[in-house]
């Protein structure tokens, strides 16, 4: 009888041979047999929040999490939308620093990157981009949070909309 532990790493499946020693009157088997212990963690990611925002000429920084740690490096892809539902469109020059592949190392849960808003002294209102979270081909499934909107808060005076409120049609 074997008790195998349980663990939370996801890793590949490990396997491993049992060999015997027979007293010398017995016949061995003829081949030993393989055990393999199949792992049941199913790893997913996720924004660890919604929302990001960030004032013109800022920095903010954008997470993502692993439910579960990996003993492998993994990446997933990250798809950017300059047209987000209630805010007005941002530009490519209104944000640097968005990763298209975000990499996370082995046992290490969380990869982060910093998104920058250069200023400007446009009065304009609060703008946005969508971040979406492509899992195809990493091995992951998506968590509960797959899309973060990034807000960018004009710092003009004076200030048309602040604290990234959204804009909503009557």
């Amino acid at each position: 009888t074997f008790t195998i532990i349980d663990d939370t790493i996801d890793e590949v499946d490990e396997s491993f041979e049992i060999s015997f020693t027979v007293p010398p009157d017995v016949t061995p088997p003829s081949t030993n047999p393989m055990v393999t212990i199949i792992d049941d963690e199913s790893p997913s990611v996720s924004f660890t929040q919604q929302t990001y925002s960030g004032e013109e000429g800022g920095v903010v920084e954008v997470c993502l999490m692993l439910s579960t740690q990996l003993d492998m490096e993994t990446s997933v892809t990250l798809s950017i939308s300059n047209s987000v539902t209630g805010y007005d469109d941002a530009e490519n020059d209104d944000y640097s620093g968005v990763l298209t592949v975000v990499t996370f190392v082995p046992l290490n849960q969380m990869s982060c990157f910093n998104i920058t808003f250069p200023d400007d002294t446009e009065y304009e209102f609060d703008e946005a981009i969508k971040l979406t979270i492509d899992t195809a081909g990493s091995g992951l499934n998506p968590g509960t949070i797959t899309e973060a909107d990034v807000c960018i808060t004009d710092d003009d005076d004076p200030k048309i909309r602040g604290n990234c409120t959204k804009v909503f049609e009557d």
